[in-house]
């Protein structure tokens, strides 16, 4: 069949291959529309990141306010590492000495722990602390536990014709490791001894404080020290001249005498003498104490709290002479002796002493 000339076709059909001409060359366009609509779509309902934590479209507003409450993002798919809590930092999982120094259970040691309000400003080591407040004549404590340390002071008045050197207990004092009073009694004089100097000015006794109606028996007072000292570290400053006053024994190993205590023996004034215990407070807590009348309370506080300054090496002095120390030694040998605990000495001389009657 021969080829139809284009001068021959109707006007129909010129004007259906014009339509199909037309329609041809906009569907392009239309298609390439469609597909920018459905990215956007995409686009929006696809979660944002915002430095890598999901985030979400704004809610639509009107007239300023939300139109819908604002989601919370879903919380993350990826599986976490279960840690232990900070509270158990001492377990075995967490033995190494940085995870227990961040460990809430474990107490910081450098800070000093007070009953009281942290807040409050610091006391000074003479000075009583508030909650702890230092009662006259008191006798043995209500609050305050000796614990495992106690230090002991005692004041003395002038008797005899000599009284500058015949001296009898008139008063006596014991703090525990934290200065905190544990016992404090005047003690009466026995009426066979007459007091020639009271020392008021040095001691801080007046007549008022030995009546008998104020001060208690010496025995009394002498028994209520040997409970307090059985099985404890004594801490002093020449305790030796206490002990004597009080009639009372005390293992060496179980004491700690700031006079002869190597380091503080260094400060004194005259080489080879027993520095005094104002000279030490002074250079060593900056504080001053025994201004004018004695306190036995304060100094015994003063006494203590050189101990705690020096207690690492006070320590390592006292091992390097008796070894090791027991302290359930001291108070088997408290329940021997029947009161303060015996010299260790004296005990080794009885057992010998019991051997050979045996033998004999």
């Amino acid at each position: 069949m021969a080829p139809i000339e284009l001068s021959n076709l109707s006007s129909n059909w010129k004007k259906l291959q014009a339509s199909l001409q037309a329609s041809k060359s906009s569907a392009p366009s239309k298609h390439k529309k469609f597909e920018d609509e459905k990215q956007q779509s995409l686009k929006r309902k696809r979660p944002q990141h915002t430095n890598g934590v999901n985030g979400h479209a704004p809610p639509k507003s009107v007239n300023g306010k939300s139109t819908s409450a604002p989601r919370k993002p879903p919380p993350p798919r990826k599986r976490q590492k279960m840690e232990e809590p900070a509270s158990l930092g001492a377990s075995t999982k967490h033995n190494d000495t940085k995870a227990l120094s961040r460990s809430v259970s474990t107490p910081n040691l450098k800070k000093p722990t007070l009953l009281s309000d942290p807040t409050a400003e610091p006391l000074s080591v003479i000075d009583p602390h508030p909650s702890f407040p230092d009662v006259e004549n008191e006798g043995v404590s209500p609050i305050a536990l000796p614990g495992k340390y106690v230090a002991v002071d005692c004041e003395m008045v002038g008797i005899g014709p000599e009284p500058n050197r015949d001296s009898a207990l008139a008063r006596v004092s014991l703090v525990n490791f934290h200065g905190h009073q544990v016992y404090d009694s005047y003690v009466q004089i026995p009426r066979n001894i007459e007091v020639t100097d009271y020392r008021t000015a040095v001691s801080g006794i007046e007549p008022r404080h030995l009546r008998k109606d104020v001060a208690r028996p010496f025995e009394e007072v002498r028994e209520d020290l040997k409970i307090l000292l059985a099985g404890r570290i004594l801490v002093g400053h020449a305790v030796k001249n206490d002990l004597d006053v009080l009639i009372l024994q005390h293992g060496r190993r179980f004491i700690r005498d700031t006079s002869k205590f190597s380091k503080f023996r260094a400060l004194s004034m005259v080489p080879g003498r027993t520095p005094g215990l104002k000279l030490l407070a002074e250079k060593l807590l900056g504080v001053e104490i025994q201004v004018g009348a004695h306190s036995s309370v304060e100094d015994a506080r003063a006494t203590m709290a050189l101990y705690r300054l020096e207690k690492t090496d006070f320590e390592k002095e006292i091992r390097q002479k008796y070894g090791h120390i027991r302290l359930e030694a001291a108070a088997e040998a408290a329940e021997a002796e029947g009161g303060g605990v015996g010299d260790e000495e004296k005990k080794k001389r009885n057992r010998k002493k019991s051997k050979n009657k045996k033998k004999h």
